[in-house]
């Protein structure tokens, strides 16, 4: 079984950078490959129970966003060189996915790189949705400030990761877990975060969903205060053919508080 870690390979020549950097990655097992793509607190460590459990079947493939982890930073962040930047990837792993898992702005991801050319067999849209808040408004200028004055104070993601995913657990007992999103977010760079969450006010997806013709799981979780229930079964009736389904007792990480739940929705959806 393949069990590798590669952090950014650099296509160069004659030791000379040139063209675009590969984002680094993770991958495990044989098989159809599973794309995951993390969300705004993650990395490539983040869906380690998933690529374990599925890696028997599949040859399952974790990346790390722009920025995060190995994977080099961009001068901006936009969903299209975001979408590039994964058909990169893709085109180093030599295959169409068999199925793309994306976790809330890895979701978003999904979404623009679809769009935008991308493809796949299966679609899994995981505690996402298909436009941020409501672009352009108030509302969304307030949640920029708000997030960004940390940042603006002179704080980094690891003075407030505990108390960011803390705040997104249903069940705030699970400790173990706790500490291990904690432990994905608290390396993220100032730059980065302040990167996404610039990037995220503007994602809006709306007017594509009837296009998608990859079929489409939209997962949902039952206490998820970030992307509500609601608001990912309204994005699965806009896609057609998509299916709909709400992990009980889980909050916005339930890859990692409801890992089993989790993971079986995937192996489901996959298999058929």
């Amino acid at each position: 079984m393949i069990v590798q870690e590669v952090d950014a390979p650099i296509v160069t020549k004659g030791g000379v950078f040139e063209g675009t950097p590969v984002p680094s990655y993770k991958e495990h097992g044989n098989g159809p490959v599973l794309l995951f793509l993390h969300g705004l607190g993650g990395n490539r460590h983040c869906f380690d129970r998933q690529l374990d459990a599925l890696s028997g079947r599949y040859r399952c493939v974790a990346w790390d966003v722009p920025g995060y982890g190995g994977s080099a930073p961009m001068a901006a962040m936009t969903f299209p060189d975001l979408a590039a930047r994964l058909d990169h990837l893709i085109d180093v792993l030599g295959t169409e996915p068999h199925a793309v898992i994306g976790h809330s702005f890895g979701g978003m991801i999904a979404q623009a790189w679809l769009r935008l050319g991308g493809a796949c067999g299966k679609l899994i849209l995981a505690h996402t949705s298909a436009a941020f808040g409501k672009p352009g408004s108030r509302w969304n200028e307030d949640f920029l400030k708000a997030r960004l004055k940390p940042i603006d104070e002179g704080l980094a993601p690891r003075d407030f990761a505990r108390q960011l995913i803390t705040s997104m657990f249903f069940d705030r007992s699970k400790a173990a877990a706790i500490e291990a999103a904690v432990r994905t977010m608290a390396p993220l760079p100032a730059t980065t975060y302040r990167q996404v969450i610039e990037c995220l006010v503007a994602f809006d997806e709306r007017a594509h969903l009837e296009r998608i013709r990859t079929p489409t799981l939209c997962l949902a979780a039952q206490h998820d205060r970030t992307m509500p229930p609601k608001s990912v079964a309204d994005m699965a009736q806009r896609i057609p053919g998509a299916k709909y389904q709400c992990l009980p007792d889980a909050g916005h990480l339930a890859y990692v508080e409801a890992p089993e739940a989790f993971t079986a929705a995937i192996a489901a959806f996959v298999a058929h």
